[in-house]
This record gives structure tokens, sequence and C-alpha cells, in this order.
């Protein structure tokens, strides 16, 4: 039975999935590792026949038996050594099928992605790195698990045909480790989401301190920001133990039960050698093959202990995903080998790029958990307008913007590009068709030029510069194009953070920009100047958010929202 609030497939059924997406690297590693695992028992079996020989005196069948041993410890460790090369190429492979579905489903899936993406760079580090090896590791156990179990099989086979009782006896530490497991599992599992979600906090804390460095020093507020580090560290500390102690509870339980079984089989074996039911020979391979039996209670704590983990992990990563019911979807075999550059964006083509009209008719939005939001918003973007949106703080200006793109959840209203309505504007209006400035952009830790053109070639770069009136700055900055501008654009100032995401929106000659308020950050001769160079280059089809009058009045139309996030007539 699922969990509450986990739908869909187990983390058994999407661990299995990620293994058939390279079924033949999985195979031949579990297959070497079964290898490894399997060879105590011809092992055993010759360490039998020499004790044997050595009590009937038997030179010639010792040496036999000695030669064999060593040939087959020296072939169970260079197969080692083979199986450890071929696990890590696979290691890889389930630590990048969830990562590469999750990134994808961001990045190019539809629908709305503001209530899947994390709260935090921290968190998102942690989902794509932490909770991908979590559910890696049931994999790897599933080796271990199976290689064990196949040779306890075996060897309880060639015991119990020798002492039936002792053989058998084998079997009860095995159950006692899975009924502690079962027991133990909700409580693991709530224990290793609270780790989770404390450990992303610190990180996350630790990336926004380091990006927000001059804003703390000019507040004078490090010893805030040190006292905070420490807080919410402290409450990792505490959470992090708790979730180790029950992990290590666990293995305890199986290392223990395998360790009573050891005594157990001992003393059983050590009453029939004493009877003279067993020979010299049998007690050393009862005693070899004990111990390799005893270790499959440890595997299967082990392994319950990564799939508990892993349900936590599987839901964290599930809901960066466009459906969150089918859980199964993180496991599917979305390459067969690693792409060299980004996925490709699936929009629908059938749709002409050339915008000739963008209509919203009663767009409503609502916010979760409030009883507020956009009611019936309508407005037409034609080619070569440019229409302006604004209205006083907290009406939903940007609300507005978001929801036309697609970026937030709409709960009612059509849009159309050119009269065909448009069920999904996530995947549809985007570059060509759509480029989008949002209030406060995002810039990542790169050169300049590579942070503006995302990939694109550097054709239009000069141009996209020259727009924004970023031409005027380069001469400032030490490598020019090639400059670092830091995390989150740091070493650049606000108005040329907001230029430098403006360029990156024009470099794609869009048909239609929508922009979020440019202004919040430019002076008013910078943008003046921007937009004179905007009309001069020919483009003119845009959607804005702004409260400038210099804007306004280049207007075709402006819609004016209300407070209480409705909407006044267009003027």
């Amino acid at each position: 039975m699922s969990a509450p609030g986990r739908p869909g497939a187990s983390t058994t059924a999407i661990a299995w999935r990620i293994a058939r997406n390279e079924p033949v690297a999985y195979l031949t590693a579990l297959a070497l590792w079964t290898g490894f695992h399997l060879a105590p028992i011809p092992i055993g079996l010759a360490l039998k026949h020499a004790l044997d020989s050595v009590v009937a005196g038997d030179g010639g069948g010792l040496g036999v038996a000695l030669a064999a041993i060593a040939g087959f410890e020296v072939g169970r460790w260079a197969l080692l050594v083979v199986a450890a090369v071929q696990w890590h190429g696979a290691w890889v492979g389930w630590l990048t099928v969830p990562r590469v579905n999750a990134l994808e489903s961001l990045a190019t899936g539809g629908g709305p992605t503001a209530g899947r993406l994390p709260g935090s760079p921290g968190e998102a580090v942690s989902r794509f790195r932490d909770d991908a090896n979590d559910i890696a590791m049931v994999l790897d156990g599933w080796l271990d698990v199976a290689g064990a179990s196949i040779t306890a099989a075996v060897g309880v086979a060639i015991m119990t045909s020798i002492d039936p009782i002792a053989g058998l006896s084998v079997s009860v530490p095995v159950a006692l480790a899975l009924l502690a497991s079962w027991w133990l599992g909700p409580r693991l599992r709530a224990w290793r989401r609270a780790a989770r979600e404390a450990t992303a906090r610190v990180t996350g804390f630790i990336g926004d301190s380091f990006g927000g460095v001059q804003a703390i020093k000019a507040a004078g507020a490090e010893s805030a920001v040190h006292d905070r580090f420490r807080a919410i560290n402290a409450q990792r500390a505490t959470v992090a133990r708790r979730d180790q102690l029950g992990g290590e509870l666990v293995r305890s339980l199986g290392y223990g039960t395998g360790e009573v079984t050891v005594g157990i089989v001992l003393l059983l074996v050590a009453s029939a050698f004493r009877r003279g039911e067993l020979s010299v020979g049998d007690i050393g391979l009862f005693a070899s093959y004990v111990t390799v039996i005893a270790g499959v209670p440890k595997w299967v704590a082990r392994l319950s202990a990564y799939q508990r983990q892993a349900d936590v992990s599987i839901d964290r990563i599930a809901e960066l995903l466009v459906d969150t019911t089918d859980r199964a979807g993180i496991a599917a075999p979305v390459v067969t080998h690693l792409r060299h550059g980004p996925a490709p964006l699936v929009v629908d083509r059938a749709l002409d790029d050339r915008l000739e009209e963008l209509r919203v008719d009663g767009l409503a939005v609502r916010h979760r958990g409030a009883d507020h939001g956009l009611d019936d918003v309508a407005f037409t973007v034609r080619r070569g307008e440019l229409v302006v949106v604004t209205g006083p703080v907290g009406s939903g200006k940007s609300t507005l913007l978001r929801a036309l793109l697609g970026l937030v959840p709409r709960e009612s209203g059509t849009i159309t590009w050119n009269g065909v309505p448009i069920e999904d504007p996530a995947t549809v209006l985007v570059p060509p068709r759509v480029a989008y400035l949002p209030q406060v952009p995002r810039l990542f830790s790169e050169a300049l030029a590579e942070t503006v053109l995302l990939g694109l070639p550097d054709d239009d770069l000069d141009r996209a510069l020259w727009l924004t009136c970023l031409d005027e700055d380069l001469g400032r900055m030490p490598d020019g194009t090639g400059t670092m501008i830091g995390p989150r654009g740091l070493r650049l100032s606000g108005g040329q953070v907001q230029r430098t995401a403006a360029a990156r929106a024009l470099v794609r000659r869009p048909e239609l920009l929508v922009i979020d308020d440019l202004s919040s950050a430019l002076d008013v001769e910078t943008e003046a100047r921007l937009w004179a160079r905007v009309a001069e280059s020919g483009f003119r089809t845009a959607l804005i958010v702004s409260h400038r009058r210099q804007v306004l009045d280049r207007a075709d139309r402006v819609v004016v929202l209300g407070e209480r996030y409705g909407r006044s007539p267009c003027p």
C-alpha cells in the first residue's frame, strides 16, 4: 500500500525502470557481483576436501585442494576489480536518469513551474545530488542482496544435505532483520525527510549569504547572519543525528542477528561432530559458509535503509515533475546516450511563429491559500503594438504576465495566438515567439556574453548589447564581453543586471517581448535611450509592465489593474 501522499509507483518499480534504461549494463553488474559473492562456495568445498585429506593422510589430495583454494581466491579478487570498474559506469547512469528527467521536466515540460521549483538553490542541489544518490543506492543494494541471497541459497542447500537442522536454522536471522526493518520503516522515512530538508536549508542559506554579501555588509548584519547560520546548523545536526541513528540501528540489527546465527550454527555442528555425524571437513565447510550466509541479514538491512531513504527522495524529485501523480515518470528512459548540449524544447510547430494577434479573454488567477486574485482580465496585443500594463503596487501586474506565459496556473480564461487557442502557454509562448524579462532577472555566474547568449551563436550579440545600451559599459569592464559577472550578476550594478537580462531576451529576436517593469533599476535617461534604440531597430511588438509616463505615452493601449487584482477598462 502506498503511504499517504505518495500516489503511483513504488520505489521498487521506479528503481526497476531506471535499471531497464540500460539493461545490459545492469545485468552485467548483477552477473559480476553475483559471481564475486558466489566465490566462497567452491572455496568451502575445496576447504572441506583439504581438511578431510589431512585427516586421511592424503598428501596429494591436500595439495590439489590448497591449489584450488588459492586459484579461487585469486580469481575472486580479480573479478572484484572488473566488477568495480564496470559498476562505476553503471552507477553514473543510475544517477543521470532521474536528474535528466527532473531537469528536463523543469526546463521543457508543460504546465506552470512555480509550484514545482525548489524553494532555494540549496534545496535544488540537495534534490539533484543527494536524492538521486539515494535512488541509485537502491539499485546498488539489489546487486549485493541478489548475490548474497543466491550464495546463501546454494550454501544452505549444501549444508542442509549434510545436517538439515543446522542448515535450516540460518533462515531465522533473515526473518528477524526483515521484521525489524518493516517496523522501523515509517520512522526512518520521516527522519530522512527531516534531515534532507534541514540540510537544504543550511545549503540554501550559505548560497544566499554568499550571493548577498554586499547587502549583509551594508546592513551591518554579519552577527545576525552568523547567529542564524549557527541556529539552522544546530537544527540540522539534531535531525541528522536522529536519521543516522535510525540507519545504524537497522544495520546493527542485521549485523547482530548475523552474529547470533554464527553462534547457533557452530553449537549445532559441534554437537553433531561429537556424535561422529560430521567430519572435520564438514566442520570447515560449515564454518566458511555460515559467515557468508549470516551476512544476508546485513545486506537486507542495508537495502531496507536505502529503500526507506529513497522513498523520501522519490517524493522530493517527483515534486519537480510536470505531473506528480505519475511517479514512474522520473525513471522514464529519456535518453539512450547523453546529449551534447541542451535538450530541444518541444513546442507546437503547427502554430505559426509570426505574431499577428495575441488575445487574452476572461483570464482569472487565484493565489494558493488566498481568496483574491486576478478576475476577468482581457486585452489584445497586435503586431507592431506596444501594450502597457499598469496599476498600484499589489494589483497583480506580475501575476498577469506570469499567468499569460503559463508560469503560474490560471483558473479560467482563454489565450489565443493568431486566433489559435493555447492550452499550455509554457511550451508555446517561448522563443522565437515570446521572450520574457522578469522583474528580478536571474543571471548565471558566467562571462557576460555567455549569460546573454545561453547557447546561441554570437551573431546578434553586438546588436543586443547596443539595443540595451550595454555597449557603453563594455569599455569599463576588464575583459569586455568575457568579463565574469559573478553569482547572479553580483559584479554588475542593478541597472546593468536588468539590461543584461533585456539583452538576453532581445538577442532571441522574439515576435513578442514581455517585460515586467524594466524601469525598476534604470534611471529615466537610460531607459529613454534604450527604448529609442529598440524603436530605431524596427522592433515594436511588446507587452510591458510600467508606471513611467514616457512609456505610457508611447503605448498603443494601457491595461489598468485595480487594487484588488481586478481590471479597469483599457483606455
